[in-house]
């Protein structure tokens, strides 16, 4: 009985393994949501949105050394919405009607994705932040955004400069690009902040051609065949910023979350692993990441040691799942005490979530197995 038991709890995941990576709102894990960037349905949008915009400046007043990924955060749902431009600003749609979406709001070559609220997950329960290696950033809540207008501002988002990470995510090679090559990938940026994708493929093309050694064109030629639904290509021009910058962060961000999408789990853990060797300290949720790969791969020593890592890192407790990712990993090894609480942990962070009752129901179950451990022990 015990082992069918733990069957229920830890195979959970393995049976849920053709939605973990799948084009949709989120990706399940246990019949729980595991948000990843850049998993839009392209087309479905609700009947009333809200285009957001706003700024992403340093506490210091120094420019912005990279786009900032721009994160909005509804109950532990954390989806990426695209990226700043040089400037520092943003804009993305917000939408009710129960989907992710894709606009052409973005400032960068990646999908975007508009958040569609419901009752248990509704816009006015999110917050946005900006992630930039070597900052922390301000969040800033929804709740005050008004619903009876199609535009809102919502302001600056405030970067903090943490001690420098090894990776960085300015480009020294891309510094020194010649001024042809830097007209064309301005001149794709440009195309890409109006939806025109074919445009901006061209020009970032014509960017890497004049000077193959253009990380931040790569970068963003990879953005937008990703967005143009070209996996294969997208893939080799992160590899190829990479080869002519190996110190960049933003494409092994991209390469991981391609891996992730695609179920590649052996690649998702190097990547991961190549990611967290540049920066450990600012994406704990790609040590959650590591954590899913090295689960899938089998090995629990290696996924409970990355997601306790990222559960250290994540002190404003942004990605719940963690908690319940721990807790699988704990009653795979019959620390069953262990994995109710971690379990326990994570309904009590979000407790609202459509996932909830099937994870009481786990809990019951651990805590019945946790009492049968301890009764057999006295």
């Amino acid at each position: 009985m015990a082992t069918a038991n733990l069957l229920y709890l830890c195979l959970a995941l393995a049976i849920s393994i053709t939605s973990f990576a799948q084009p949709g709102p989120t990706l399940s894990m246990t019949g729980i949501g595991l948000s990843v960037p850049g998993s839009a349905n392209p087309g479905m949008r609700g009947a009333t949105s809200l285009v957001l915009n706003g700024t992403v400046v340093v506490d210091d007043g120094t420019p912005l050394s990279e786009p900032a990924v721009i994160q909005v955060n509804c109950n532990g749902h954390v989806h990426t919405q695209g990226s700043t431009d040089s400037n520092g600003h943003f804009s993305f749609e917000l939408s009710t009607g129960g989907h992710f979406v894709e606009s052409n709001a973005s400032e960068s070559g990646s999908s975007v994705q508009s958040w569609s609220g419901s009752t248990a997950l509704a816009w006015t329960n999110c917050e946005v932040y900006a992630e930039l290696s070597g900052f922390t950033s301000q969040q800033i809540a929804l709740s005050g955004a008004p619903l009876d207008s199609h535009v809102a501002d919502i302001g600056r988002i405030v970067l903090h400069r943490l001690v420098r990470a090894q990776g960085y995510m300015i480009s020294a090679t891309s510094a020194a690009a010649p001024e042809k090559a830097r007209k064309d990938f301005e001149g794709g940026q440009k195309e890409e902040r109006q939806g025109r994708w074919s445009a901006a493929l061209e020009k970032f093309k014509r960017a890497v051609g004049r000077y193959p050694k253009y990380a931040l064109a790569w970068l963003e030629l990879g953005r937008v065949q990703l967005q143009q639904g070209n996996t294969d290509a997208a893939r080799q021009s992160f590899h190829e910023a990479l080869t002519a910058d190996s110190k960049m962060v933003a494409p092994y961000s991209e390469l991981a979350q391609v891996a992730l999408r695609e179920k590649q789990w052996q690649e998702l853990a190097d990547t991961t692993d190549q990611l967290l060797r540049l920066d450990p300290a600012d994406f704990p949720q790609y040590w959650f990441f590591n954590a899913v790969a090295n689960y899938y791969l089998g090995k629990f020593d290696a996924a409970e040691k990355a997601v306790l890592q990222g559960l250290r890192l994540d002190v404003q407790h942004r990605i719940p799942r963690m908690h319940y990712l721990l807790g699988m990993i704990l009653a795979h090894k019959k620390d069953y005490q262990g994995a109710a609480e971690h379990v326990r942990g994570y309904l009590e962070l979000a407790p609202s979530n459509t996932d909830a009752a099937f994870v009481r129901q786990q809990l019951n179950e651990l805590e019945r197995l946790a009492a049968a451990g301890s009764s057999s022990g006295k």
